[in-house]
């Protein structure tokens, strides 16, 4: 449904597939390879391995803009998320659902109706869902609730 920025989206993602790669062969693997008595699961060592990169250089600095992988960067922000926890108490969980739940709603009103229309057609994607969740309740541009009527009018053609 984003295929006009999802250019930039499959180049990270493919980027970022391949440093994780060269990351958890070089960092977990061998570790677990040596000692397979050792206690944790492979993804508690995956874990522990991210949170263990050290963020003081940033990638820009060693790589210039060759690759476009986004692990150091989710290293960086599982460690703030980690201190925000420690330090200030807050549930890491709860900060990152309602995260999502704001990307989401984003996404969802940003796309175009007759988008969300043919995906409907076809089984849908889950922000066509939260498309459709956010007209039952009166959300979003695309939608407006005119007086005296129960019910949203949906605006095509903005």
């Amino acid at each position: 449904m984003m295929s006009a920025v999802g250019g930039i989206g499959k180049i990270r993602f493919r980027d970022t597939c391949a440093e994780a790669k060269r990351f958890f062969d070089s960092q977990v693997l061998p570790s677990r390879a040596k000692n397979m008595k050792r206690s944790g699961t492979v993804e508690a060592k995956a874990c522990e391995a991210i949170l263990s990169v050290t963020t003081d250089v940033k990638p820009e600095a060693v790589k210039g803009d060759r690759s476009k992988s986004v692990l150091f960067d989710a290293s960086m922000l599982a460690q703030e998320l980690n201190k925000l926890e420690e330090e200030e108490g807050l549930d890491k969980w709860k900060l990152m659902a309602r995260v999502w739940v704001e990307l989401l709603s984003y996404a969802g009103s940003h796309c175009r109706a007759n988008t969300h229309a043919q995906q409907v057609s076809k089984g849908g994607e889950l922000i066509t869902f939260i498309w459709l969740l956010m007209a039952h309740f009166g959300l979003g541009e695309q939608f407006q609730i005119n007086e005296g009527h129960a019910r949203a009018k949906l605006i095509v053609g903005k």
